[in-house]
């Protein structure tokens, strides 16, 4: 008789989101996560071909979760001031998240920036404003809404900054200006 599959991908999805959470990527190995559930590292195999698998796939799934709980909230009219209000919102409410993703040092910063550029474009793709601006003036907006956001929201959850949400949206709004849009 065929032993029946205990441990999917999700089970081990959340073990290493956990982990991710409270020591950060590097400490996401495979016998790490296999300890954390109390199992062998045999089904985290079963499921993964190997550690890099498991760690993108965390990553766009842990994106995903960002993008539905966060990233896609209007909170004002300006869609650069929701791009940062929104990472300081992750920053706030999901600190260990957040430093493990954005502050803590590994190696998945291009996918992470790609995955930010792909959510922006998303975010940006029905205002006209937008919609005729060259990829690589995109880029530049991008790049620098999100160093902005991502200061801010640093800044924020180290209790250094605390700034209203009308100043938040006029920084925003600088940015947006300093890149000729």
């Amino acid at each position: 008789m065929v032993r029946k599959k205990v441990y999917q991908k999700q089970h081990i999805l959340a073990a290493a989101r956990d982990l991710l959470i409270e020591k950060g990527f590097s400490f996401i190995t495979a016998r790490n996560v296999a300890e954390h559930m109390g199992i062998s590292t045999q089904p985290i195999y079963l499921e993964f071909k190997n550690m890099e698998e498991l760690k993108l796939t965390l990553l766009k799934t842990t994106y995903e979760f960002l993008e539905t709980e966060f990233f896609s909230k209007k909170q004002t009219s300006h869609i650069l001031a929701n791009f940062g209000l929104n990472y300081i919102d992750v920053a706030k409410s999901n600190s260990k998240l957040y430093i493990a993703l954005y502050i803590d040092q590994h190696s998945y910063g291009q996918e992470l920036k790609q995955l930010s550029f792909d959510s922006f474009r998303k975010s940006i793709q029905n205002d006209e404003k937008y919609t005729e601006i060259a990829k690589e003036q995109l880029e530049k907006l991008h790049m620098n809404s999100l160093i902005c956001a991502m200061g801010m929201a640093s800044l924020s959850i180290s209790g250094i900054v605390n700034q209203s949400e009308d100043q938040l949206i006029t920084a925003f709004e600088a940015v947006e200006k300093n890149c000729g849009i």
